[in-house]
């Protein structure tokens, strides 16, 4: 009897026991192996900009201690526009430490920039062109190529910050995580508006709009002071005069890393914040540039 007892199989009772075991313990493990995948790409992304930090280091060593500007016109168009990771790629050829490992395949394709140097001349893409996306450069403070020759000096020329009035480089973000801009009006309800626009990608702006805090990276227009709708943030070149155009216009940046910003600083070191730390450099709950405009301090404190 005992013999033939060895020889049967399970009952469906201990079979569906068994599944049960089994369904639990995948539903606690699937957790745990979704964290430490999204830390792990939380950490490719940091040595990814590590990686970016010591391209754009050897950038302003050759260009006698200035930085990139975050975009360029382009000098005849349909050629294409030349942007920082252009300027940087001489230096750091890897061109997948310039594509953030945490973009879901909406972002990724709503924020890739192709190289301009991949580019055909006419600006047309080649079965092997190459993008980056996914990070954004502080071209505000460091570098900014927008401009107008019928502007006020100094907007009527690119600004190139130089290393010396860099004075906090370990307290000023070079390039960090990047939603871009929001798509909508300046007269609507933009709060919730989603990141659908693949405007100002390859950039990020500061908390407060910058023209009169020391940035070379807005370019008020003349008729802003009269009608605050006029222009946009920063990015496109901005007026300081509308609160609205700071939610839908500014290049936020974005918290992918398990609610945090992976952020590069001038330094070459990399780490995580959040946006409230990025914008209250001293923690006193007022929004602020200080860790934007390479001083270390708060704006109101210039």
């Amino acid at each position: 009897m005992n013999r033939d007892r060895r020889f049967q199989g399970f009952t469906l009772v201990e079979l569906l026991v068994v599944i049960g075991i089994i369904a639990l313990l995948i539903s606690i493990l699937l957790p745990v192996i979704s964290s430490a995948q999204k830390s792990a790409r939380s950490l490719a992304s940091l040595s990814n900009l590590r990686q970016l930090g010591l391209g754009l280091g050897q950038y302003v060593i050759e260009h006698k201690g200035q930085y990139p500007v975050g975009a360029m016109p382009s000098p005849v168009p349909p050629a294409p526009r030349y942007r920082w990771a252009d300027a940087i790629y001489p230096y750091m050829k890897n061109t997948a430490v310039y594509m953030s490992p945490q973009l879901t395949p909406q972002e990724r394709e709503r924020m890739k920039k192709p190289f301009a140097h991949t580019l055909n001349p006419d600006g047309t893409t080649r079965p092997d062109t190459l993008y980056f996306g996914g990070y954004g450069y502080n071209y505000q403070y460091l570098g900014n190529g927008r401009f107008s020759t019928t502007a006020n000096a100094p907007y009527n020329a690119p600004f190139f910050a130089k290393a010396t009035q860099i004075r906090m480089s370990s307290q000023t973000i070079a390039i960090a995580d990047t939603n871009g801009t929001r798509r909508g009006s300046a007269t609507g309800d933009d709060v919730n508006v989603f990141f659908t626009s693949d405007d100002g990608v390859y950039i990020v702006d500061p908390p407060l709009q910058s023209l009169n805090l020391g940035s070379r990276g807005s370019r008020r227009t003349l008729s802003a002071s009269t009608n605050p709708l006029v222009g946009n943030y920063g990015y496109d070149g901005g007026d300081d005069a509308n609160a609205t155009h700071q939610l839908t216009r500014r290049a936020i940046p974005a918290e992918r890393n398990k609610s945090k910003v992976n952020v590069l600083f001038c330094d070459g070191h990399a780490e995580p914040l959040t946006l409230a730390q990025m914008d209250d450099s001293d923690g006193d709950g007022t929004t602020d540039n200080g860790l934007w405009n390479g001083k270390g301090i708060s704006s109101s404190a210039r």
